[in-house]
């Protein structure tokens, strides 16, 4: 059981960094990432609970946990701040 949990701890965070990719490389959030970023939060929180995990593995939730928070604040503010193409193409005409 201790593997299950690296692993789902371990695809969490590759989660977490494939969302942050896409947020910054689109610009703003998207429906995976909106998805995918709750999900890689408590991916291994079941195998954490169900046995004796060492502290370790609890730590990398907690920083998957938190990455995945942050992932989502910038990608809501990034929403929120006007397009930069649209102000460009204002002032160029």
């Amino acid at each position: 059981m201790t593997a299950l949990t690296w692993i789902l701890a371990a695809a969490g965070v590759i989660a977490v960094a494939a969302c942050g990719v896409r947020v910054f490389r689109v610009g703003r959030p998207s429906q995976g990432v909106a998805a995918a970023l709750p999900v890689a939060a408590v991916l291994a929180l079941p195998g954490l609970l169900s046995h004796d995990a060492p502290a370790a593995a609890w730590g990398l939730w907690g920083a998957t946990t938190i990455s995945a928070a942050l992932t989502w604040a910038v990608a809501d503010t990034l929403r929120d701040l006007p397009d930069r193409a649209a102000g460009k193409a204002r002032r160029t005409s």
